[in-house]
């Protein structure tokens, strides 16, 4: 059926919460910051004790006296009523000193990031604060302890701070930032309790120790970058599992990932590179290094754990019991594990008790091993996710539509190395454009290798002839295929037994190229799938022909027994490269293929077929007529005209039937309704009407009819015949409005009756609900239960754009009712996690930036800069109306955040004068701040 026309989101299941989650947690880092930069000036302030998270945030202790500090993190000025309470606390402290329970002399002091309101900066000015109290933020000028950091605005004002600080320490070999954020981790752990002494303290004695126990943490691991982008879902440095195997192809970031997690890690991490070290000497060097760097302040632990004559794995057993005795818990990263013999890693582990293991691998016949001897299970990184892709091409001077983001990622399967690699190229070679890479990558025309290429291809060609064929054939699929499809695929392609196959497959897996998910579904990484392709160019196109063929035949038996739409992509690539233009014909009036973005290409195969006038006059109908489809699903009508006379030549020249004439006249409906032409409409629908075989055909018509009545502003009988319509389907799937309300899709498929057209019926209801909707809100009149119902049967069908087209049509409607809530809450549930689950890349930033309004409407101003900002990399690939649209949204959210701004300061300062300093922190006066 044809519709009317057509007109991202954090990945949880309450953004919400995650802002009110992200909030706390700055609020806890600036904190911990704070705690690092008292630590920092602790020895030469003479502070003795730095305690936190007790009485109050944190305390500074001497012989003489006690500092109470208590840190306001805000995002506006803070008001009397947010230190009421520590106020009320600092009088029982005061009594604990004043009464001798406590030593020194007490004072309080408030740290925050926000300057005072206007009635509490009255309250500091008439000196009705206590006067051992004392408020400082960033705009303070008065001369606070010299143990004091001063106040910072943001987080990275507070790291800034405390680097310079941590730069002036005579500490040569410890990177500064890898100092303070150790120590951030380390206040962390203490405001926990979780230290061995659980005292929540840091003695300023011990700091000297602490600062040498923390450049043994850090002097050896590489550096990481400058600014690291983390990876979808990476995994925790630190585990209850002892030892650890991360798999990944070289590029893949594993050491950098290890290096940023080991500076944000308050366990002792060391590293090593295993390099070309020999098996045999592994245990022998890993404990001389070690044992130098632990036991430099215990002569006589190490003149125990070297003593002459003892073997490596001795001598290791000896310094791991020298962990335990000191109280340590020791993580050991080695790198290029997979070079080490297994025998040898092995021995190397069982030595040990006390000491955790990182092995950073890459894909290799040792890594097999190790797991099937030890039990263990490789975990791998999965690469930077399109958000990620982007922001890497922008930083490096490229630009890119989300579609080219998007093939850039799959064709680098999101690896960092790859994806730099390809940018840099880009802008070199391709004047920044990533969509032009992209094209020639996929054709493999492209000039210059990438990393990706160089380093890959030397892998590809270590293994043997069998393995590269099989991989090239198995590179056709660019979904998961289960064992036994794998199997069958290389069974009819290479002909031989299933016997032989088994044995290929073990020895692809045991490359590490073949990335395994959940219940055994098979992949080959999306990085590898470049070199399996241009290997098959090398292959007898026999092979993969048969490989075509064998494809096919196993993803529609796949797709009728289980309605996999993720299949369906692959099947009609695999129909246009077996030029099946039969398949692709019928494909063509297929609704399903549209809702997946999959049209262009079958649409470009009919045009060649078309061109090359080799098909039977019904074929070519047919493909016109799926052509036509979809120009005018899409509004591209330039060639309609010319499109319509050829159908007409061949209505006139040969006898077709009433399927033939009907989709004509159907087509030519829109077409003249689209024109306002509302006489050819009525003529059409006379001469049609009187023809109907069933009353399928004629829900059908009828529908195409109300589109048309609906174009031509005919709202009251479009409404009825929209009716008509949805009653009809109600009939046949054995159900009532009533019975769709408060039910999910899951729920509905129970109670339905389920005809061999189930899908079909329930595609053709979805799109009858959502032309009730869209005509009834045209005719004044909204009905926000048929979207709702709406998106329910498209669900049920895996309709993935129509879903998210019915879906914003619902949020705009929620807005208009000003229920900002009940749009967000549409977006988020069931618009924003249908584009990413279904891959509609092509909508994401058109999605995206309409959220990003949902939020500021909501009074999450922030968060909708902040969504925006995501967008950046994206604005340059935009054509110029989308651009115009984003830069709209982009310039409402600021209008938005602007009134509300100015609202907020007119309820909170209305006895402000029109000519006093505005209480927002401005500088300006108020009048001109807010135009009051």
């Amino acid at each position: 059926m044809q519709g009317s026309d057509d007109k991202k989101v954090p990945e949880v299941l309450d953004a919400a919460q995650l802002v009110r989650i992200e909030s706390v947690h700055r609020g806890f880092l600036y904190q911990h910051l704070y705690t690092v930069g008292c630590l920092l000036l602790a020895q030469k302030a003479n502070i003795d004790i730095v305690m936190v998270e007790l009485d109050e945030d944190i305390e500074l202790i001497t012989e003489q006296e006690r500092i109470y500090v208590q840190v306001k993190t805000r995002s506006k000025p803070i008001i009397p009523s947010e230190i009421s309470g520590a106020l009320e606390r600092f009088d029982d402290l005061r009594k604990e000193h004043a009464e001798g329970r406590r030593k020194g002399n007490a004072s309080f002091v408030f740290v925050a990031n926000q300057s005072p309101s206007v009635m509490l900066q009255k309250t500091i000015d008439n000196n009705k604060l206590p006067a051992d109290v004392l408020f400082v933020c960033p705009q303070s000028t008065t001369k606070t302890s010299p143990a004091l950091p001063p106040a910072w605005e943001s987080l990275t004002d507070a790291a800034a701070w405390c680097i310079a600080q941590a730069e002036e320490l005579n500490f040569s070999l410890l990177s500064p930032d890898s100092l303070i954020w150790k120590l951030a981790g380390l206040a962390q752990l203490a405001a926990t309790g979780s230290t061995a002494d659980k005292q929540h303290s840091f003695h300023i004695k011990d700091l000297p120790d602490l600062f040498e126990q923390l450049i043994v943490q850090l002097q050896d691991f590489p550096t990481p970058p400058a600014y690291y982008r983390p990876q979808k879902q990476e995994p925790s440095l630190t585990s209850d599992d002892r030892v650890r195997i991360l798999c990944g192809l070289s590029g893949a970031g594993k050491t950098a990932w290890a290096a940023q997690a080991a500076l944000h890690s308050t366990q002792l991490c060391a590293y090593y590179d295993t390099g070309d070290l020999p098996g045999p000497a592994l245990a022998s060097t890993l404990v001389r290094e070690l044992a130098a760097k632990f036991a430099t302040t215990n002569r006589d632990g190490l003149r125990k754990i070297l003593l002459p004559g003892a073997s490596g794995y001795e001598a290791l057993k000896t310094f791991d019991t020298f962990v335990e005795q000191q109280g340590l818990t020791l993580l050991l990263v080695l790198d290029n594990a997979h070079r080490i013999p297994v025998e040898n890693l092995r021995d190397v582990l069982n030595a040990t008790k006390n000491i955790s293991f990182v092995l950073l691998c890459q894909p290799h016949e040792n890594v097999r091993e190790l797991e099937a001897i030890t039990g263990l299970q490789r975990q791998t990184l999965l690469g930077w996710d399109i958000d990620t892709v982007a922001e890497a091409v922008d930083e490096l001077g490229g630009f890119s539509t989300a579609q080219g983001y998007e093939q850039l990622r799959v064709y680098t399967g999101g690896l960092p190395l790859y994806v730099q690699s390809a940018a840099k190229i880009a802008v070199t070679e391709y004047k920044g454009n990533v969509d032009k890479l992209c094209a020639e990558l996929q054709q493999q025309e492209n000039s210059v290798e990438t990393a990706q290429e160089v380093i890959l291809s030397r892998v590809y060609q270590g293994f043997d002839k069998l393995v590269q064929d099989s991989l090239a054939l198995f590179s056709l699929a660019d979904v998961g295929l289960s064992r036994d499809e794998v199997s069958e695929l290389l069974v009819d392609s290479l002909k031989i037994t299933t016997r032989r196959a088994a044995a290929i497959i073990k020895k692809m897996r045991a490359t590490g190229t073949v990335e395994v998910f959940g219940n055994q579904t098979l992949k080959v990484h999306d990085a590898v799938r470049v070199l399996g392709l241009q290997h098959l160019e090398l292959m007898d196109p026999v092979l993969e022909n048969n490989a075509l063929k064998a494809l096919k035949e196993m993803l529609v038996v796949s797709l009728h027994q289980n309605r996999d739409t993720s299949r369906f992509a692959l099947l009609t690539q695999i129909y246009i490269k077996l030029n099946d233009i039969m398949t692709l014909i019928d494909l063509s009036g297929d609704e399903l293929f549209y809702e997946m973005g999959i049209n262009v290409d079958i649409l470009s195969s009919l045009e060649r077929a078309l061109i090359t006038d080799t098909l039977e006059p019904i074929d070519k109908f047919w493909a016109l007529d799926g052509i036509v489809f979809s120009e005018i699903k899409e509004g591209h009508t330039e060639n309609i005209t010319q499109r319509f006379e050829a159908m007409e030549v061949l209505l006139a020249e040969h006898e077709f039937g009433y399927r033939e004439q009907t989709a004509y006249a159907m087509k030519r409906i829109l077409f003249s309704a689209g024109n306002g032409d509302a006489h050819e409409v009525k003529r059409l629908v006379e001469q049609v009407s009187t023809k109907f075989p069933n009353a399928e055909h004629e829900r059908i018509f009828d529908y195409n009819h109300a589109i048309a009545l609906w174009k031509l502003k005919k709202y009251n009988k479009a409404d009825l015949l929209c009716l008509k319509v949805i009653e009809g389907y109600y009939d046949l799937l054995g159900i009532r409005s009533q019975d769709v309300m408060g039910k999910n899709s899951d729920v509905l498929w129970t109670i339905i009756n389920r005809p061999e057209n189930v899908q079909e019926y329930l595609k053709h209801l979805a799109d009858a609900l959502d032309l009730y909707a869209t005509n009834r809100e045209a005719w004044g009149k909204p009905t926000p239960f048929a979207r709702i119902h709406s998106i329910k049967f498209y669900n049920m069908v895996g309709a993935g754009n129509s879903m998210v087209r019915v879906g914003q049509d619902l949020v705009d409607q929620f807005i208009d009712m000003k229920d900002f809530e009940g749009a967000r809450e549409v977006m988020e549930q069931h618009v924003l996690p249908v584009v990413n689950a279904a891959g509609l890349v092509g909508k994401l930033v058109q999605v995206r930036s309409h959220y990003a309004v949902i939020l500021a409407l909501g009074g999450h101003h922030e968060d909708a800069a902040a969504e925006m900002r995501r967008l950046d990399p994206y604005f340059e690939g935009l054509t110029g109306e989308q651009r115009q649209e984003v830069e709209n949204q982009s310039n409402y959210i600021a209008y938005l955040s602007y009134n509300a701004l100015k609202l907020a300061a007119k309820k909170s300062f209305g006895s402000v004068g029109r000519n006093e300093p505005c209480p927002c922190s401005s500088g300006l006066k108020y009048k001109k701040c807010h135009g009051a």
